[in-house]
Protein backbone atom coordinates (compact mmCIF):
# COMPACT_ATOMS: atom_id res chain seq x y z
CA UNK A 1 0.00 0.00 0.00
CA UNK A 2 3.01 2.19 0.95
CA UNK A 3 4.57 1.62 -2.61
CA UNK A 4 0.51 1.88 -4.36
CA UNK A 5 -0.22 4.83 -2.67
CA UNK A 6 3.06 7.11 -1.66
CA UNK A 7 1.21 10.22 -1.28
CA UNK A 8 -1.55 8.84 1.13
CA UNK A 9 0.06 6.13 3.06
CA UNK A 10 3.14 6.25 5.65
CA UNK A 11 4.64 3.28 7.09
CA UNK A 12 5.71 4.38 10.56
CA UNK A 13 7.96 2.00 12.63
CA UNK A 14 7.26 1.97 16.27
CA UNK A 15 10.17 -0.52 17.63
CA UNK A 16 10.34 -3.76 17.87
CA UNK A 17 8.56 -6.16 20.56
CA UNK A 18 9.42 -7.91 22.80
CA UNK A 19 11.04 -11.32 20.79
CA UNK A 20 12.25 -9.03 18.22
CA UNK A 21 9.57 -8.67 15.86
CA UNK A 22 8.67 -5.45 13.78
CA UNK A 23 5.57 -3.43 15.06
CA UNK A 24 4.23 -1.53 11.92
CA UNK A 25 2.11 1.43 12.04
CA UNK A 26 0.00 2.95 8.71
CA UNK A 27 -0.71 6.14 8.31
CA UNK A 28 -3.42 7.26 6.49
CA UNK A 29 -4.92 10.48 5.58
CA UNK A 30 -4.21 13.92 6.51
CA UNK A 31 -7.07 15.39 8.85
CA UNK A 32 -7.71 17.70 11.53
CA UNK A 33 -8.83 14.67 14.02
CA UNK A 34 -6.94 11.62 14.69
CA UNK A 35 -7.89 8.17 15.59
CA UNK A 36 -5.66 4.96 16.74
CA UNK A 37 -7.26 1.55 15.65
CA UNK A 38 -4.78 -1.47 16.92
CA UNK A 39 -5.83 -5.08 16.62
CA UNK A 40 -4.79 -8.10 18.68
CA UNK A 41 -4.89 -5.94 21.80
CA UNK A 42 -5.34 -9.62 23.07
CA UNK A 43 -3.30 -11.73 21.34
CA UNK A 44 -6.20 -14.41 20.82
CA UNK A 45 -8.40 -12.41 19.34
CA UNK A 46 -8.01 -12.19 15.31
CA UNK A 47 -10.46 -10.33 13.82
CA UNK A 48 -9.17 -6.88 14.36
CA UNK A 49 -6.11 -7.82 11.72
CA UNK A 50 -9.21 -8.55 9.72
CA UNK A 51 -10.93 -5.47 9.87
CA UNK A 52 -7.79 -3.39 9.83
CA UNK A 53 -6.89 -4.78 6.54
CA UNK A 54 -10.29 -4.34 4.60
CA UNK A 55 -10.36 -0.35 6.03
CA UNK A 56 -7.00 0.12 5.07
CA UNK A 57 -7.96 -0.68 1.52
CA UNK A 58 -11.11 1.05 1.67
CA UNK A 59 -10.06 4.39 3.20
CA UNK A 60 -7.26 4.61 -0.07
CA UNK A 61 -9.61 4.01 -2.59
CA UNK A 62 -12.26 6.87 -1.25
CA UNK A 63 -11.23 10.45 -1.28
CA UNK A 64 -14.41 11.65 -0.31
CA UNK A 65 -14.78 9.67 3.06
CA UNK A 66 -11.43 10.57 3.94
CA UNK A 67 -12.40 14.42 2.79
CA UNK A 68 -15.68 14.00 5.02
CA UNK A 69 -14.32 12.33 7.80
CA UNK A 70 -11.47 14.94 7.89
CA UNK A 71 -9.38 12.08 10.27
CA UNK A 72 -6.01 10.80 10.16
CA UNK A 73 -5.56 7.52 10.46
CA UNK A 74 -3.11 5.65 12.67
CA UNK A 75 -3.89 1.54 12.39
CA UNK A 76 -2.11 -1.08 14.34
CA UNK A 77 -2.61 -4.10 12.35
CA UNK A 78 -1.33 -6.47 14.95
CA UNK A 79 0.11 -4.88 18.54
CA UNK A 80 1.15 -8.01 20.14
CA UNK A 81 3.23 -10.20 17.17
CA UNK A 82 4.49 -12.32 19.67
CA UNK A 83 1.25 -13.70 21.30
CA UNK A 84 -0.17 -14.00 18.03
CA UNK A 85 1.95 -16.07 16.77
CA UNK A 86 1.93 -18.27 20.27
CA UNK A 87 -2.04 -18.89 18.45
CA UNK A 88 -1.70 -19.02 14.92
CA UNK A 89 -2.46 -22.85 15.32
CA UNK A 90 -6.56 -21.73 15.79
CA UNK A 91 -5.79 -18.96 13.35
CA UNK A 92 -4.99 -21.59 10.78
CA UNK A 93 -8.37 -23.35 11.73
CA UNK A 94 -10.45 -25.50 12.38
CA UNK A 95 -12.27 -22.64 14.23
CA UNK A 96 -13.63 -24.79 17.00
CA UNK A 97 -13.80 -24.01 20.59
CA UNK A 98 -11.67 -26.88 20.80
CA UNK A 99 -8.72 -25.94 18.34
CA UNK A 100 -9.36 -22.65 20.26
CA UNK A 101 -8.58 -23.71 23.72
CA UNK A 102 -5.59 -26.41 22.87
CA UNK A 103 -3.94 -22.95 20.95
CA UNK A 104 -4.80 -20.95 23.49
CA UNK A 105 -2.47 -18.38 24.81
CA UNK A 106 -3.43 -15.03 26.30
CA UNK A 107 -0.66 -12.34 27.14
CA UNK A 108 -0.38 -11.88 31.05
CA UNK A 109 -2.47 -8.32 31.72
CA UNK A 110 0.81 -6.98 33.37
CA UNK A 111 3.06 -7.68 29.62
CA UNK A 112 0.10 -6.15 27.36
CA UNK A 113 0.49 -3.69 25.30
CA UNK A 114 -2.53 -1.44 26.39
CA UNK A 115 -2.04 -2.11 30.10
CA UNK A 116 1.27 -1.01 30.69
CA UNK A 117 1.18 3.12 30.14
CA UNK A 118 3.03 5.39 32.75
CA UNK A 119 0.71 6.33 35.90
CA UNK A 120 1.56 8.73 38.27
CA UNK A 121 -1.02 9.69 40.74
CA UNK A 122 -1.52 8.85 44.69
CA UNK A 123 -0.20 5.65 46.07
CA UNK A 124 0.80 4.73 42.51
CA UNK A 125 3.82 5.47 40.84
CA UNK A 126 4.29 3.13 37.65
CA UNK A 127 6.80 4.27 34.67
CA UNK A 128 7.91 0.78 32.92
CA UNK A 129 6.16 0.24 29.62
CA UNK A 130 6.49 -3.23 27.79
CA UNK A 131 7.87 -2.76 24.28
CA UNK A 132 4.33 -3.64 22.84
CA UNK A 133 3.57 -0.15 25.23
CA UNK A 134 6.14 1.91 23.91
CA UNK A 135 5.28 1.32 20.54
CA UNK A 136 1.86 2.97 20.64
CA UNK A 137 3.23 5.05 22.93
CA UNK A 138 5.57 6.40 19.98
CA UNK A 139 2.49 7.47 17.98
CA UNK A 140 0.21 8.74 21.28
CA UNK A 141 3.20 10.91 22.56
CA UNK A 142 3.77 12.60 18.85
CA UNK A 143 -0.02 13.20 18.14
CA UNK A 144 -3.07 13.49 20.82
CA UNK A 145 -5.63 11.39 19.69
CA UNK A 146 -9.34 12.47 18.97
CA UNK A 147 -10.43 8.63 19.11
CA UNK A 148 -8.83 5.45 19.96
CA UNK A 149 -10.29 2.08 19.42
CA UNK A 150 -8.81 -1.59 20.89
CA UNK A 151 -9.73 -4.42 18.31
CA UNK A 152 -11.02 -6.66 21.06
CA UNK A 153 -12.85 -10.18 20.57
CA UNK A 154 -14.85 -11.95 22.97
CA UNK A 155 -16.07 -15.93 22.52
CA UNK A 156 -19.68 -15.98 23.46
CA UNK A 157 -22.99 -13.77 21.99
CA UNK A 158 -23.32 -10.93 19.40
CA UNK A 159 -21.56 -7.68 20.23
CA UNK A 160 -21.29 -5.50 23.37
CA UNK A 161 -19.98 -1.54 22.31
CA UNK A 162 -18.10 -0.58 25.41
CA UNK A 163 -17.81 2.67 26.26
CA UNK A 164 -16.51 4.98 29.05
CA UNK A 165 -19.12 6.89 29.46
CA UNK A 166 -23.07 7.89 27.93
CA UNK A 167 -23.52 8.22 24.29
CA UNK A 168 -27.02 8.43 23.42
CA UNK A 169 -26.87 10.14 20.24
CA UNK A 170 -24.96 7.21 18.52
CA UNK A 171 -26.77 4.45 20.14
CA UNK A 172 -29.89 4.23 17.25
CA UNK A 173 -26.57 3.99 14.99
CA UNK A 174 -25.02 1.36 16.40
CA UNK A 175 -27.76 -0.83 16.74
CA UNK A 176 -28.93 -0.28 13.05
CA UNK A 177 -25.05 -1.11 12.06
CA UNK A 178 -25.28 -4.31 14.26
CA UNK A 179 -28.61 -5.21 12.97
CA UNK A 180 -27.28 -4.82 8.72
CA UNK A 181 -24.74 -6.93 9.61
CA UNK A 182 -26.95 -9.74 11.55
CA UNK A 183 -24.94 -9.35 14.46
CA UNK A 184 -27.62 -8.92 17.84
CA UNK A 185 -26.92 -6.81 20.61
CA UNK A 186 -25.66 -9.23 23.35
CA UNK A 187 -27.26 -10.79 25.95
CA UNK A 188 -25.03 -9.94 28.92
CA UNK A 189 -25.44 -8.44 32.61
CA UNK A 190 -23.68 -5.97 33.78
CA UNK A 191 -23.28 -2.40 33.86
CA UNK A 192 -25.46 -1.50 30.93
CA UNK A 193 -26.01 2.04 29.31
CA UNK A 194 -28.60 0.20 27.24
CA UNK A 195 -28.98 -2.75 24.85
CA UNK A 196 -25.14 -3.98 24.15
CA UNK A 197 -23.96 -0.75 24.69
CA UNK A 198 -22.12 -1.07 28.42
CA UNK A 199 -20.25 1.32 30.59
CA UNK A 200 -16.86 -0.45 30.64
CA UNK A 201 -15.13 -0.11 34.02
CA UNK A 202 -11.83 -2.23 32.46
CA UNK A 203 -10.90 0.85 30.97
CA UNK A 204 -9.70 2.76 34.11
CA UNK A 205 -7.72 0.02 36.30
CA UNK A 206 -5.56 2.54 37.34
CA UNK A 207 -8.14 4.90 38.72
CA UNK A 208 -10.04 1.90 40.03
CA UNK A 209 -6.92 1.00 41.82
CA UNK A 210 -6.41 4.38 43.47
CA UNK A 211 -10.03 4.70 44.81
CA UNK A 212 -9.85 0.82 46.00
CA UNK A 213 -7.01 1.99 48.24
CA UNK A 214 -7.98 5.22 49.12
CA UNK A 215 -11.60 3.13 50.50
CA UNK A 216 -8.91 1.03 52.33
CA UNK A 217 -8.41 -2.37 50.34
CA UNK A 218 -4.85 -2.73 50.40
CA UNK A 219 -5.81 -6.44 48.65
CA UNK A 220 -5.51 -4.97 45.57
CA UNK A 221 -4.62 -6.59 42.02
CA UNK A 222 -1.07 -5.54 41.12
CA UNK A 223 -0.90 -3.35 37.61
CA UNK A 224 2.32 -2.16 35.42
CA UNK A 225 0.69 0.60 34.74
CA UNK A 226 -2.45 2.46 33.41
CA UNK A 227 -4.84 1.70 30.53
CA UNK A 228 -4.41 3.00 27.03
CA UNK A 229 -7.71 5.13 27.61
CA UNK A 230 -6.16 6.38 31.09
CA UNK A 231 -3.16 7.24 29.18
CA UNK A 232 -4.99 9.28 25.88
CA UNK A 233 -7.09 10.98 28.04
CA UNK A 234 -3.84 12.33 30.22
CA UNK A 235 -2.57 14.16 26.72
CA UNK A 236 -6.15 15.04 25.67
CA UNK A 237 -8.64 15.20 28.33
CA UNK A 238 -11.89 15.17 25.38
CA UNK A 239 -10.56 11.76 24.21
CA UNK A 240 -13.35 9.03 23.53
CA UNK A 241 -12.96 5.39 22.97
CA UNK A 242 -15.69 2.71 22.37
CA UNK A 243 -14.61 -1.10 21.99
CA UNK A 244 -16.54 -3.29 19.21
CA UNK A 245 -16.59 -6.39 21.56
CA UNK A 246 -17.97 -8.79 19.03
CA UNK A 247 -18.11 -12.46 19.67
CA UNK A 248 -16.15 -15.50 17.60
CA UNK A 249 -19.34 -17.90 18.54
CA UNK A 250 -23.18 -17.66 19.46
CA UNK A 251 -26.38 -20.10 19.70
CA UNK A 252 -29.12 -19.53 17.88
CA UNK A 253 -31.34 -19.54 21.24
CA UNK A 254 -29.75 -15.84 21.41
CA UNK A 255 -31.99 -14.41 19.43
CA UNK A 256 -35.40 -15.70 21.68
CA UNK A 257 -36.38 -13.11 24.29
CA UNK A 258 -39.44 -15.65 25.13
CA UNK A 259 -38.73 -15.74 29.08
CA UNK A 260 -38.22 -18.85 31.09
CA UNK A 261 -38.81 -20.28 34.32
CA UNK A 262 -35.38 -19.92 35.37
CA UNK A 263 -34.73 -17.00 37.17
CA UNK A 264 -31.48 -14.72 36.30
CA UNK A 265 -30.02 -15.53 40.02
CA UNK A 266 -30.03 -19.04 38.99
CA UNK A 267 -28.42 -18.95 35.33
CA UNK A 268 -25.41 -16.99 37.21
CA UNK A 269 -25.39 -19.00 40.65
CA UNK A 270 -25.54 -21.98 37.70
CA UNK A 271 -22.33 -20.43 36.37
CA UNK A 272 -20.87 -19.70 39.19
CA UNK A 273 -21.34 -23.17 40.19
CA UNK A 274 -19.21 -24.89 37.13
CA UNK A 275 -16.72 -22.21 37.36
CA UNK A 276 -16.22 -22.96 40.89
CA UNK A 277 -15.52 -26.63 39.75
CA UNK A 278 -13.06 -25.62 37.80
CA UNK A 279 -11.36 -23.40 39.68
CA UNK A 280 -10.79 -26.07 42.14
CA UNK A 281 -10.01 -28.72 39.64
CA UNK A 282 -7.08 -25.59 38.17
CA UNK A 283 -5.71 -24.71 41.77
CA UNK A 284 -5.60 -28.75 42.87
CA UNK A 285 -3.70 -29.38 39.63
CA UNK A 286 -1.34 -26.57 39.74
CA UNK A 287 -0.48 -27.22 43.30
CA UNK A 288 0.51 -30.74 42.66
CA UNK A 289 2.55 -29.49 39.32
CA UNK A 290 3.99 -26.54 40.49
CA UNK A 291 7.13 -28.45 41.82
CA UNK A 292 7.75 -29.99 38.79
CA UNK A 293 7.84 -26.54 36.32
CA UNK A 294 11.62 -26.03 36.23
CA UNK A 295 12.06 -24.29 32.96
CA UNK A 296 9.60 -21.32 33.27
CA UNK A 297 8.48 -19.65 30.52
CA UNK A 298 5.69 -17.49 28.66
CA UNK A 299 2.97 -20.02 29.49
CA UNK A 300 3.75 -20.48 33.09
CA UNK A 301 3.86 -16.78 33.38
CA UNK A 302 0.31 -16.65 31.99
CA UNK A 303 -0.66 -19.36 34.26
CA UNK A 304 0.68 -17.75 37.28
CA UNK A 305 -1.06 -14.78 36.45
CA UNK A 306 -4.41 -16.71 36.39
CA UNK A 307 -3.68 -18.53 39.84
CA UNK A 308 -2.66 -15.89 41.93
CA UNK A 309 -5.81 -14.31 42.36
CA UNK A 310 -7.75 -17.88 43.14
CA UNK A 311 -4.95 -18.31 45.70
CA UNK A 312 -5.18 -14.89 47.31
CA UNK A 313 -8.33 -13.77 46.36
CA UNK A 314 -7.13 -10.11 45.55
CA UNK A 315 -9.69 -7.36 44.29
CA UNK A 316 -9.59 -7.45 40.84
CA UNK A 317 -9.26 -3.98 39.51
CA UNK A 318 -8.54 -4.90 35.27
CA UNK A 319 -11.73 -6.43 35.04
CA UNK A 320 -14.35 -6.25 37.90
CA UNK A 321 -17.04 -8.92 38.72
CA UNK A 322 -20.16 -7.74 38.25
CA UNK A 323 -22.45 -7.52 41.35
CA UNK A 324 -26.52 -7.87 41.03
CA UNK A 325 -29.04 -7.19 43.35
CA UNK A 326 -31.84 -8.99 44.95
CA UNK A 327 -34.31 -7.35 41.93
CA UNK A 328 -32.01 -8.48 39.31
CA UNK A 329 -31.88 -11.98 40.71
CA UNK A 330 -35.52 -12.42 41.24
CA UNK A 331 -36.28 -11.65 37.02
CA UNK A 332 -37.42 -14.66 35.11
CA UNK A 333 -34.46 -14.64 32.14
CA UNK A 334 -35.25 -14.50 28.82
CA UNK A 335 -34.16 -17.61 26.83
CA UNK A 336 -31.27 -15.42 25.27
CA UNK A 337 -30.15 -14.32 28.74
CA UNK A 338 -30.22 -18.05 30.09
CA UNK A 339 -28.42 -19.64 27.14
CA UNK A 340 -25.70 -16.23 26.92
CA UNK A 341 -25.25 -16.72 31.27
CA UNK A 342 -24.48 -20.45 31.49
CA UNK A 343 -23.21 -21.07 28.00
CA UNK A 344 -20.19 -18.05 28.76
CA UNK A 345 -19.19 -20.30 31.58
CA UNK A 346 -19.72 -23.63 30.58
CA UNK A 347 -17.71 -22.24 27.28
CA UNK A 348 -14.82 -20.06 28.96
CA UNK A 349 -13.71 -22.93 31.87
CA UNK A 350 -12.20 -24.88 28.75
CA UNK A 351 -9.65 -21.53 27.79
CA UNK A 352 -8.05 -22.04 31.46
CA UNK A 353 -7.74 -25.96 30.94
CA UNK A 354 -6.39 -24.89 27.39
CA UNK A 355 -3.63 -22.91 29.10
CA UNK A 356 -2.97 -25.24 31.56
CA UNK A 357 -1.96 -27.98 29.05
CA UNK A 358 -0.25 -25.31 26.82
CA UNK A 359 2.33 -25.27 30.06
CA UNK A 360 2.45 -28.82 30.89
CA UNK A 361 3.17 -29.68 27.18
CA UNK A 362 6.38 -27.09 26.91
CA UNK A 363 7.64 -28.50 30.18
CA UNK A 364 6.95 -31.74 28.92
CA UNK A 365 9.03 -30.84 25.90
CA UNK A 366 12.10 -29.48 27.78
CA UNK A 367 12.30 -33.03 29.44
CA UNK A 368 9.39 -32.91 32.59
CA UNK A 369 8.32 -35.38 34.65
CA UNK A 370 6.04 -38.73 34.67
CA UNK A 371 4.20 -36.46 37.32
CA UNK A 372 3.25 -33.75 34.89
CA UNK A 373 2.79 -36.34 32.11
CA UNK A 374 -0.18 -37.36 34.33
CA UNK A 375 -1.56 -34.79 35.19
CA UNK A 376 -1.52 -33.75 31.38
CA UNK A 377 -3.83 -36.67 30.57
CA UNK A 378 -5.74 -36.06 33.17
CA UNK A 379 -6.45 -32.21 32.14
CA UNK A 380 -7.06 -33.38 28.88
CA UNK A 381 -9.41 -35.61 29.81
CA UNK A 382 -11.54 -33.30 31.84
CA UNK A 383 -10.93 -30.82 28.93
CA UNK A 384 -12.97 -33.33 26.48
CA UNK A 385 -15.47 -34.12 28.96
CA UNK A 386 -16.07 -29.86 29.16
CA UNK A 387 -16.49 -30.19 25.22
CA UNK A 388 -18.55 -32.95 24.91
CA UNK A 389 -21.01 -31.30 26.86
CA UNK A 390 -21.06 -27.85 25.77
CA UNK A 391 -22.02 -29.67 22.02
CA UNK A 392 -24.57 -31.78 23.74
CA UNK A 393 -26.46 -28.91 25.22
CA UNK A 394 -25.46 -26.23 23.00
CA UNK A 395 -25.70 -25.28 18.94
CA UNK A 396 -22.20 -23.73 18.27
CA UNK A 397 -22.28 -21.19 15.24
CA UNK A 398 -19.17 -19.06 14.18
CA UNK A 399 -20.13 -15.68 12.99
CA UNK A 400 -18.81 -14.80 9.98
CA UNK A 401 -16.10 -12.87 9.50
CA UNK A 402 -17.95 -10.00 6.90
CA UNK A 403 -20.62 -9.53 9.46
CA UNK A 404 -18.21 -8.78 12.44
CA UNK A 405 -16.48 -6.81 10.42
CA UNK A 406 -18.66 -4.71 8.87
CA UNK A 407 -20.09 -4.18 11.99
CA UNK A 408 -17.19 -3.42 14.01
CA UNK A 409 -16.41 -0.71 11.59
CA UNK A 410 -19.48 0.77 11.07
CA UNK A 411 -19.48 1.47 15.03
CA UNK A 412 -16.02 2.79 14.34
CA UNK A 413 -16.73 5.43 12.37
CA UNK A 414 -19.88 6.43 14.16
CA UNK A 415 -17.62 6.84 17.60
CA UNK A 416 -15.18 8.69 15.32
CA UNK A 417 -17.87 10.68 14.20
CA UNK A 418 -18.98 11.25 17.57
CA UNK A 419 -15.56 11.70 19.43
CA UNK A 420 -14.89 15.03 16.77
CA UNK A 421 -18.02 17.03 18.81
CA UNK A 422 -16.48 16.19 22.17
CA UNK A 423 -13.23 18.24 21.34
CA UNK A 424 -13.15 21.93 23.08
CA UNK A 425 -11.85 24.61 21.22
CA UNK A 426 -8.21 25.39 21.11
CA UNK A 427 -6.74 28.95 21.26
CA UNK A 428 -3.35 29.75 21.43
CA UNK A 429 -2.46 25.86 22.37
CA UNK A 430 -4.82 26.53 25.25
CA UNK A 431 -8.03 24.76 25.43
CA UNK A 432 -11.49 26.93 26.25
Amino acid sequence: MVNEYPDLVDMIDLGKSTDGETIECLKIGDGKYNALIHGFPNCEEPFGGNLLDYFAEALVQDDQFREDMDYTWYLVKCSDPDGARRNEGFHLGPHTPMNFTLNYYRTPNTLTAESCFPYRFGPLDLNDPVPETKALMRIMDRVPMTFISSLHMMKWGGITYEVPEPCESIYPALWDVAKRFNVFPRKRLGTMYAPGIQYAAYLSPARSWVKAWNAGNKNLEPIRGCYIYEYGQQLNPDMFMQIPECCMWYEPRMWDNTPTETTLGEAIDYGQKKMDETNKFMVDTWNEALPHLKTGGVYKAMMDEWMTPLISAHTNVTDPAFSFDAKTRAKKATVAERVGVEGHDDLYRMFYLGGLIRTLDAELEAGGSEVLDGLNKEVMGTLQEYDNYLHDNYTILAHPIRNLVGMSLGSILHSAEFAKGKQRAVVSGYKL
